[in-house]
């Protein structure tokens, strides 16, 4: 008999519209013979929608307004959505960026009991949060970009103490931000302030950190149904439509060049998979992870940030990254799913 897997998508965070289109790709490549399949919609208000699969995957506009179209039910509020997780084996995540990626959905579906893919709750937290998890990586001897801690919380960190500190360029993140969303790179005192001053509304602390200088990689990690972890091969990222891989370098036809594999030396590969690996670890990753880093002038790598929920969207670095290791986009789905119910009878 088939599992009922649950694809879930949205979420209230700035990267609903990318959330989607993993959601959408998932929906579009899961084997549909092996799993019956249900598409859950989380809007921007927190309301539910779900559409049983038939012989057609809802677009991409449906999928954008479930209220508009015929073939989703709901909406459903979270503390009354019980109907929407009927007869579910499993949750297939690709929700992104706050409530999906932070923890939040992941304790809900602890309370219901319903298997999901990914982290649990406290490292889906940590992970998100960029100050949370540097604090971890610095414990565990791991390198990341020097940095202070400005905001609302530490009016004394003022863009002149933070140009005295680190000089130009350095990058401003808001902690719990994803796809590059709320990261801006501030090359002036001018530009510094402006930046501190339109993020504070977001977030009462935010990261600022000094560049590193040099390429800059990719690399995730797969947990495997019998616990065994496994890097895959490492990516490297040449920006073109910014100075940086942002948002629209991420995302933008053409924004930027991700070579897989990187293109370097067998023994950089190693140290950036293991590295990749001690990251999953010290967080207490499950499933999946994907982690940011630079290769410094002076011959560290420098961790940036660990994803708990990498992208699944034909632009996402995960899949392309599986499939040159050999594998396929649907066979990334089922190791995820079998990983996930794996790991959840162990809990039980």
């Amino acid at each position: 008999m088939p599992l009922r897997i649950n694809v879930v998508m949205g979420g209230p965070s700035a990267e609903h519209e990318i959330s989607l289109k993993s959601g959408k790709e998932v929906l579009e490549n899961i084997d549909k013979k092996r799993y019956k399949v249900r598409a859950v919609v989380v809007t921007k208000k927190l309301e539910f929608y779900y559409c049983d699969l038939g012989n057609s995957v809802p677009t991409e506009k449906e999928l954008g307004a479930p209220l508009k179209s015929k073939k989703f039910k709901g909406p459903f509020l979270p503390q009354a959505s019980l109907k929407v997780w009927e007869k579910c084996d499993a949750a297939f995540l690709a929700v992104h960026g706050s409530f999906g990626e932070d923890g939040v959905l992941q304790g809900y579906l602890d309370t219901l009991s319903i298997p999901y893919t990914g982290s649990g709750v406290f490292a889906s937290s940590c992970a998100m949060n960029k100050i949370a998890s540097k604090f971890i990586f610095e414990q565990n001897g791991i390198t990341t970009p020097p940095h202070c801690i400005a905001g609302p919380k530490h009016p004394k960190v003022t863009a002149k103490v933070l140009a005295s500190t680190f000089g130009f360029p350095m990058y401003v993140k808001c902690p719990q931000s994803g796809s590059s969303r709320l990261l801006s790179r501030a090359d002036s005192m001018a530009q510094l302030s402006k930046t501190l001053k339109e993020f504070a509304p977001y977030s009462l602390e935010i990261l600022v950190e000094k560049e590193i200088k040099g390429p800059e990689f990719t690399c995730p990690v797969l947990e495997f149904p019998d616990g065994t972890i496994k890097a895959l091969p490492p990516v490297e990222i040449r920006p073109i439509a910014s100075d940086f891989f942002s948002y629209t370098a991420k995302y933008k036809d053409g924004g930027s060049q991700e070579l897989i594999p990187a293109p370097r030396p067998q023994k950089l590969l190693r140290q950036i998979m293991d590295l990749a690996e001690k990251a999953h670890r010290v967080l207490n990753c499950q499933g999946v992870s994907r982690t940011d880093m630079i290769l410094g002038k002076d011959g560290k790598l420098y961790v940036l940030e660990l994803n708990s929920l990498p992208g699944l969207t034909t632009h996402s670095l995960l899949p392309k990254s599986f499939v040159v290791s050999g594998g396929t986009y649907k066979g990334l789905i089922d190791i995820l799913i079998t990983t996930a119910l794996k790991k959840h009878k162990v809990a039980l």
